[in-house]
């Protein structure tokens, strides 16, 4: 039985403005969250130890980190040639250039020759020897149309067509390296990609125009005993059934408050052919925490403000504060005394929101026939603007003046 440790979506050198420079080591301190979660992950394979480290793609949150940000990850994958532990690296859509050609990011690997390590950046099989038997892995890199299809075959057609298109192109490569499986050793799916179940958060904004998405019928082929997945962020499996499990590991640090509430971890498996164990590890993540409160009806908003961060524990978080009030109240707001309040917050943003006048909801008495003479309305509408009450009455006394001329 084949151990392995499937993870993704590691995005070291994300998040920056969430830190802060830590004045003993000169590094940003969500640099070194990325860090701290990654080794967690490199520890449990070396511990186990496992067989193999599959990596779903999206290493950097680019193709060009800087040295570094590379320096950080190498130093925790250097760990598994150390350890004698293969790892296959897949490109993800982060790792390639803005043309989608090869992953820069991830080519040094290969070019240095890393024992054990194989870059996935082209739609093959590898067959990997382990102490404990062979195992086969297809890695499938993002594609984008670029990959598959030429200009002209996609001029003048629809973002959907071009989608239909590139499924076409890619069903007979991906069936030609299925037809040259050996059925006899246990077989991984390494890809990343957009699966049409799957659960999405930011993203779906991520690569829009530039990817597609690939239909579960793809994905839950008899040949495969595992799929592993990246690009989302979100951990899930598309498949309850596990006939395959068709999984994704999801990130293992949040990279912005979209993921707030997401769990995040990697995934630990026993493969044999026709059978497969895994479970979900989480890690622990730099939490996020977003307090968010109305009180643009409040005679004392810093008193609100204060309360409401005083009733969260926000310790060590990445907090951010989202508070609605009126223009008029804007002197009444101490930002010094915000700012205290969230000093034990790892980092922490304000934002304070301007109620527009103009989304106040419509008064039904006001609406189209109504009977109201001028005066009964212009009541009307003043008795529904607080913040008009002071100078109601000479409103009034002006009004009737003009009216009465």
């Amino acid at each position: 039985m084949v151990k392995i440790l499937h993870l993704s979506d590691i995005h070291i050198g994300s998040g920056f403005s969430h830190g802060k420079v830590n004045p003993e080591t000169g590094i940003n301190t969500r640099l070194e969250d990325f860090v701290s979660t990654l080794s967690i992950c490199i520890d449990r394979a070396i511990a186990e130890p496992v067989d193999l480290v599959l990596f779903g793609g999206d290493a950097f949150p680019d193709a060009t980190p800087p040295p570094y940000v590379h320096e950080a990850f190498a130093s925790q994958f250097r760990r598994l040639a150390d350890a004698n532990i293969p790892a296959v690296l897949l490109v993800g859509n982060h790792d390639q250039h803005s043309q989608g050609s090869g992953g820069a990011s991830l080519s040094i690997y290969r070019t240095l020759v890393v024992p054990g390590f194989i870059v996935g950046d082209t739609i093959t099989t590898h067959r990997i020897a382990t102490d404990n038997g062979d195992v086969q892995v297809i890695t499938l890199p993002w594609l984008n149309r670029s990959t598959l299809l030429t200009r002209p075959e996609t001029e003048g057609l629809a973002l959907a067509e071009v989608n239909e298109m590139l499924i076409k192109k890619l069903e007979p490569v991906l069936e030609a390296e299925i037809r040259r499986l050996d059925c006899d050793i246990p077989t991984v799916l390494l890809a990343h990609l957009m699966a049409d179940r799957a659960n999405l958060g930011a993203e779906k904004f991520l690569a829009v125009g530039k990817g597609f998405t690939i239909p579960m019928s793809m994905l839950t082929r008899s040949e495969f005993d595992y799929v592993a997945l990246g690009h989302v962020h979100k951990h899930q499996n598309l498949n309850p059934s596990n006939d395959p499990p068709v999984v994704y590991p999801g990130s293992i640090e949040r990279v912005d408050f979209s993921e707030e509430k997401e769990d995040k971890g990697y995934i630990l498996l026993e493969l044999e052919p026709g059978k497969v164990d895994w479970q979900f590890c989480p890690v622990s993540a730099r939490p996020f925490l977003t307090i968010e409160l109305d009180v643009s009806h409040q005679d004392d908003p810093l008193e609100e403000v204060l309360k409401a961060i005083a009733e969260q524990e926000i310790t060590d978080k990445v907090v951010r504060l989202i508070y609605k009030l009126r223009s008029q109240q804007l002197d009444l707001i101490n930002t010094t005394a915000i700012d205290k309040a969230l000093q034990t917050a790892h980092s922490h943003s304000i934002r304070p929101e301007l109620v527009s006048q103009l989304a106040r909801p419509r008064l039904p008495e006001l609406g189209v026939g109504n009977t109201l003479n001028p005066m009964e309305a212009l009541t009307t509408y003043l008795n529904n603007r607080e913040d008009l009450q002071d100078i109601k009455q000479d409103l009034l006394q002006a009004a009737e003046t003009l009216l009465s001329n």
